[in-house]
């Protein structure tokens, strides 16, 4: 009995060995639980704070997105901006060097004042005023201003060396421009009268020869009346118009030992403001005039010649 006794006894020292193992155990896991319940909220805290920075960080891009997107269309904007700002400045760069040589193709023409419709235009260094007008650095160039009579029309020719529009890079442009004069106001408008223009062919004329027929390029044109070319001007000058293929520049650019047109680096344009109808047939004769002959004089052959071939077609 006694010894039932002690072996219950040594039974319960057993077990509470064990729940107290067991509650070791226990307090231990529990420990280590705590322990990862607390890691397991810093690691969650920090992935709220992660979120938080990625979404900072993804509103940060959406922003610098949209700021590049913004400072590219600014960039393109101040591109179009510089390019139109180019071109304006390359316009009034012509504008300018085009009224500058007006100013002083107006003094020029106030010395050498002509008052008959008629002018002849010395046009000196062409080929460095037609390599401008290749380059673009001078497009045209413009003669000084003549008047048609003492209270009539004034008027200039606006020359292309290199060409206009469509006839750019292939023929010569001459153009008629009608300036305001002191006298418009008592001027029949639209400008009506027939315009024609001579390039005289100076290799004739320098070899003095007789039997070789001067080859003068000669043009006319009759004024459209409804352009607003050829109104009564409202500026300092009109649009210019005229004949755009004058001349074909091939047959311009020729060695000077054979060039008709170009000698000495000159040129020479005559221009014809025709009030009484002459015919384009008598043009030829009417160029063809020694222009150190008076005006009179000149009229007075030119009437001649007229008469003398009316006689000659009735018979």
């Amino acid at each position: 009995m006694a010894k039932q006794i002690i072996e219950k006894d040594t039974s319960n020292s057993k077990i509470d060995i064990n729940i107290e193992q067991i509650t070791a155990h226990l307090h231990e896991y529990y420990e280590s639980l705590s322990t990862s319940t607390d890691n397991i909220e810093i690691l969650n805290d920090k992935i709220l704070r992660l979120n938080s920075d990625i979404l900072l960080l993804t509103n940060q891009q959406l922003t610098f997105a949209d700021d590049i997107k913004e400072a590219k269309t600014e960039n393109l904007l101040q591109k179009d901006y510089i390019k139109a700002m180019s071109i304006n400045q390359n316009v009034l760069t012509q504008d300018f060097t085009d009224m500058k040589q007006q100013v002083e193709y107006e003094n020029l023409g106030t010395k050498h004042r002509t008052l008959d419709g008629t002018m002849i235009w010395k046009i000196y260094n062409v080929r460095e005023k037609m390599y401008d007008a290749q380059s673009e650095r001078q497009t045209s160039i413009y003669s000084p201003s003549f008047y048609t009579s003492e209270t009539g029309y004034k008027l200039c020719i606006r020359l292309y060396l290199n060409g206009d529009g469509t006839a750019r890079g292939t023929h010569l442009s001459i153009f008629l421009v009608i300036l305001r004069g002191e006298y418009d106001a008592l001027l029949k408008w639209p400008f009506s009268y027939r315009v024609s223009f001579c390039l005289f062919d100076q290799r004739t004329l320098i070899e003095s020869d007789e039997v070789r027929q001067a080859k003068h390029i000669i043009e006319s044109f009759r004024p459209d009346t409804n352009s607003i070319s050829f109104q009564r001007p409202c500026s300092a000058m009109n649009i210019a118009s005229g004949i755009p293929k004058f001349f074909p520049l091939v047959d311009l650019d020729q060695p000077e030992e054979i060039n008709r047109y170009i000698i000495n680096d000159t040129m020479f344009i005559k221009i014809l403001i025709d009030f009484i109808g002459i015919s384009k047939s008598i043009l030829p004769f009417v160029f063809s005039l020694n222009i150190a002959l008076p005006i009179q004089i000149q009229q007075k052959l030119i009437d001649e010649e007229i008469k003398s071939r009316e006689e000659q077609s009735i018979f």
